[in-house]
């Protein structure tokens, strides 16, 4: 039967009624279906369960998981819902996270099993975002065995080449089709008379000349420091085999010549280059976890079977560069290389992967592998995907075969996996299709109203778009004085409130007045009342004339879209590139790009000293740059294409390494922003201070301010001067603009408003937010269902953005759920009645921003309650913080302290009890203050913290008081 055909098989099943069931059905519906995952597991002669692997289970034990397994069936039949028509067929997957999850693993299992079949091997499958293994076939050889990798390294190789600077992505290499080393000879098994080969290209084609070259030119020691990194070599946590990982060790004897010295150690350079050497093995798991970490941006996991919070060993530093290169290598061994008689780029799927043939450390029968990635993307997308849009990880080793093999063993996988997420995905449509069918286009820009809240004031005022952008106008361009930078400035302020249209939407509001959206200014005139209304100033009447003059018109990409539009003071002679400067995956238009009309202007260069002091004091603010009690000295490690600090190291007491960026706004959130104007500096210590100097002022992202004054200067129009600071895009008059389903957050167009993007990144890659336009409000606030997703249980209900993973927001709700029952049990013990606890509003909120706005807590909080109602901010950050579970109990303990007491609890006294039941209490005992402080005073202070020192030594004071 095709895919097709299956596909609509599944469509015409009846719906369950599971949605009907009572919360204490849907518990027996969970646990019998687990028992019955287990008990199919156990059938089919192998079980995974927790971290325990068995394989070869006796006949009885089979025969045993057989009966539970129709006795589980049977109760599930009986325990159900009934609906009018009784025999309809349960679909559970579709309405629980959980169980929907359980379905695929199910499958993926299944299929994972018969593609090996009676094959020695093994398979693993893993979701590439969490670490968390879904599938494993032979868990004795994934874990246990540790084998050369073959041309799998290859890659590995590629990116320590790049890093040491000897390939980039212009170099070509012609392959004679054969490598000869010293005491060994390799063909390459591609086709002969190929053009030179990229690095891409020889990726995809697996050449052995072009890798046993490089590693010869790499050395002794640049790829074991890379693998090591990935790594190769160590434990991954899970007590399997460490494998091994050393540098070539050649010249021991001392009867060896110098010449035939160096001839050996290339030639076992250029062996570990391509994976046959002994001094590389490593385990099946662990060759996955690193391929997952050089796809996925740089995550390392700690595998696990079980659904536990997931643990990243590690971070490592990929540019944005070299990723593109190795995964458009990647890509090109399915399509066209190695992989490609696997078909693998015909499935709805964009799968990447590599494939290898190695020769086993004692024998002669060779081993394939292949490590592949699918991400839920168009087969034929010209764009990789981005390192949160990888989704699925597999790995299959095959012994007494090759590589290709083992790619067309894994393409059964791939296509059960996009079997049934379209099928889920079919059905969540139908299931949502009344909440989700929303209008997102704007018909006409001109005639759009938007509201805007100001901050100050704390008015919400409506207004036309044009107003708006007049507004934002006389923040940013009150001291511009040529038209055409004004028109080009209009045009991106007004491209960006197309593009994040209704951003406040939750809050009755579409945007705010700070830089968490554009800074905005209200006064008269307006756009329509023109530059000669009385009272009307001259830069007043430049500004206006610009936004009338430019009415309607916005900066497009080449589908017709509004572009991400940042705008700066001054780049300092180079834009940045968004992913080097925040970490995200940049578009075409915001990589970069030379600006030679900014070096005259009055931050082109400038220059800062800091004392130790000061500085000291700053970077103690942050966990990320705090030294401890002193600072030696300050290194920029690496600099961007742009010439921009990406990473910088802090050496003191203690050594921190931390982004460019978020250094800058560290340093400027306390010693002013002033201070350190832009990312793109150099530094040097003299004596007691620390010399910095530096060009461009803000983030560099985008339009700069100061160079496009100098283009209109010299005759440019705005259309020439948007082009040249977004390449590839052009100016639109268009009338219909479509929504916009995948955007880049641009929260902070200053310096100062750049914290938040800062705060919430925290030195890692941000999952891109969906943001799409909201449906046009002519009167009464908007709300945006469409960028909200709800998840419900018995006692709680999380509204979480929809760029986050369900799973996530799943282990948000089930740990509530966990900590309520324990509340509930140490109350019922101290005969203490909490029965009527409300149900709980959770907010997953999209972005710091988004949270502070809300909430008007600071931004290092990390959560807010109020009522029944509990607001947090993004999960990734909490998550990255290693905070979510404690905050979500603390915030829990809130709810039910105020329940017992009816709100009439201290402020000292609930947040004490609060650490109490999360369980808080050793984590933040080392933020005691020896000195005592009483129950009033302590009460006053809590009010308002200066800081986030501040906040936790209070509250060590309430839960020690």
């Amino acid at each position: 039967m095709s895919l097709n055909a299956r596909r609509a098989r599944r469509r015409r099943r009846p719906r369950d009624s599971y949605r009907t069931a009572s919360g204490s059905d849907r518990i027996i519906f969970h646990l019998l279906f687990d028992i019955w995952h287990l008990a199919i597991s156990i059938g089919r002669d192998h079980v995974t369960f927790a971290n325990f692997q068995i394989r070869n289970i006796d006949y009885t034990s089979r025969r045993h998981s057989l009966v539970l397994t129709c006795a589980c069936v049977a109760l599930l039949f009986l325990n159900s819902p009934r609906p009018k028509d009784r025999w309809r067929i349960f679909d559970w997957p579709n309405k629980s996270p959980a169980l929907r999850e359980a379905a695929i693993d199910s499958a993926l299992q299944q299929t994972a099993n018969d593609a090996l079949g009676q094959r020695e091997g093994a398979i693993i499958v893993m979701d590439a975002q969490t670490g968390r293994i879904r599938a494993l076939v032979n868990s004795q050889l994934a874990f246990g065995q540790a084998l050369m990798p073959g041309s799998t390294m290859k890659p590995f190789t590629a990116l320590a080449a790049l890093r040491a600077g000897l390939i980039d992505n212009n170099s070509r290499t012609v392959c004679p089709g054969r490598f000869t080393g010293r005491d060994f000879s390799l063909p390459c098994v591609h086709e002969d008379h190929l053009p030179p080969f990229t690095p891409s290209q020889a990726i995809a084609y697996s050449c052995n000349y072009y890798f046993a070259t490089l590693g010869q030119r790499l050395g002794r020691d640049k790829l074991v420091e890379t693998a090591r990194q990935f790594g190769f070599g160590q434990t991954a946590g899970i007590e399997e085999t460490a494998g091994t990982l050393r540098p070539c060790e050649t010249g021991n004897n001392t009867r060896i010549r110098e010449s035939a010295h160096a001839s050996e150690q290339s030639d076992c350079d250029a062996r570990e280059a391509i994976g046959e050497s002994d001094h590389i093995q490593i385990t099946p798991v662990q060759l996955l976890m690193a391929y997952t970490a050089l796809v996925n941006g740089g995550r390392l996991w700690q595998p696990r079977i079980s659904r536990s919070e997931p643990i990243e060993r590690s971070r490592i530093d990929i540019s944005q560069q070299h990723r593109a290169i190795i995964i458009e290598g990647m890509r090109g061994a399915v399509r066209y290389g190695t992989a490609r008689n696997a078909h693998l780029d015909s499935l709805p799927l964009y799968i990447l992967g590599k494939t290898g043939t190695s020769q086993p450390a004692k024998g002669f029968r060779s081993n394939g592998w292949f490590v592949g990635f699918g991400a839920h993307a168009p087969a034929n997308s010209s764009t990789e995907p981005a390192p949160n849009e990888i989704d699925l990880a597999v790995l299959v080793m095959v012994a007494h075969s090759h590589g290709a093999e083992a790619a067309t063993l894994a393409k059964p996988i791939f296509e059960t996996f996009a079997e049934r997420f379209e099928d889920v995905h079919h059905r969540d449509t139908e299931d949502h299709r009344d909440s989700t069918e929303t209008n997102y286009a704007i018909r006409n820009p001109q005639s759009a109203i938007v509201s805007v809240h100001l901050v100050t004031e704390n008015v919400t005022k409506e207004m036309s778009l044009e107003d708006y952008v007049l507004g934002v106008m006389r923040a940013e361009g009150s001291m511009e004085t040529e038209p055409e930078a004004l028109k080009a400035l209009a045009i991106a302020i007004r491209t960006y409130a197309l593009k994040n249209h209704g951003r406040h939407a939750k809050d009755g509001y579409d945007f705010c007045s700070t830089t968490h959206c554009q800074r905005f200014v209200s006064g008269d005139p307006t756009v329509r009342e023109g530059a000669d209304a009385r009272g009307s100033t001259l830069p007043d009447g430049r500004i206006s004339a610009a936004v009338r003059t430019t009415e309607g018109q916005i900066l497009i990409d080449e589908r017709g879209q509004p572009v991400d539009s940042y705008f700066g003071a001054s780049c300092g002679g180079e834009t940045a590139n968004i992913g080097t400067l925040w970490g995200k995956t940049p578009p075409a238009y915001l990589r970069g790009v030379h600006d030679e009309f900014c070096i005259s202007g009055p931050h082109a260069n400038w220059t800062d000293v800091i004392s130790r002091a000061d500085l000291l004091r700053a970077l103690q603010s942050d966990a990320r740059t705090n030294v401890g009690s002193r600072l030696d000295q300050i290194t920029l490690s690496k600099r961007d294409e742009t010439g921009r600090a990406e990473v910088i190291t802090l050496d003191g007491e203690h050594r921190k390494i931390v982004r460019g960026w978020d250094f800058k706004i560290i340093v400027g959130r306390v010693l002013g922003w002033n201070l350190l104007k832009s990312s793109r500096f150099e530094v040097s210590r003299h004596g007691s201070n620390f010399m910095f100097r530096g060009s461009g002022f803000g983030h560099g992202l985008g339009l700069c301010q100061e160079g496009a004054h100098v283009m209109a200067q010299r005759g440019a129009n705005y259309q020439r001067i948007l082009e040249k600071y977004f390449p590839g895009t052009h100016v639109g008059a268009e009338h219909r603009v479509a929504s916009v389903q995948r955007g880049y957050e641009s929260t902070a167009l200053t310096a100062e408003g750049a914290e938040v993007v800062a705060e919430k990144s925290r030195g890692f890659p941000q999952r891109p937010l969906r943001n799409p336009l909201s449906p046009l409000r002519l009167s009464k606030p908007l709300v945006d269902h469409a960028s909200q997703k709800v998840l419900t249980s018995e006692h709680f209900r999380v509204t979480y953005p929809k760029g986050v993973d369900r799973r996530d927001a799943d282990q948000v709700l089930s740990t509530l759920e966990s900590a309520r029952a324990d509340y509930l049990h140490r109350a019922n013990a101290a005969s203490v009645s909490i029965a009527n606890i409300p149900t709980l509003e959770i907010r997953l909120n999209e972005s710091t921003g988004d949270f502070t706005a809300r909430t008007g807590q600071p931004l290092w909080a990390a959560a807010a309650t109020k009522g029944n109602r509990i607001e947090l901010q993004p999960l990734a950050l909490l998550k990255h913080r290693g905070v979510l579970v404690p905050t979500l109990r603390h915030e829990l303990a809130h709810a039910v302290i105020d329940t017992v007491s009816n709100n009439r609890a201290p402020r000292w006294l609930e947040e004490g009890f609060a650490i109490y039941l999360a369980g808080e209490g050793a984590t933040i005992s080392h933020y005691r203050i020896p000195s005592s402080i009483s129950p009033t005073e302590l009460e006053r202070r809590l009010e308002r913290p200066s800081s986030q020192q501040d906040m936790r030594a209070l509250y060590t004071a309430a839960y020690f008081n």
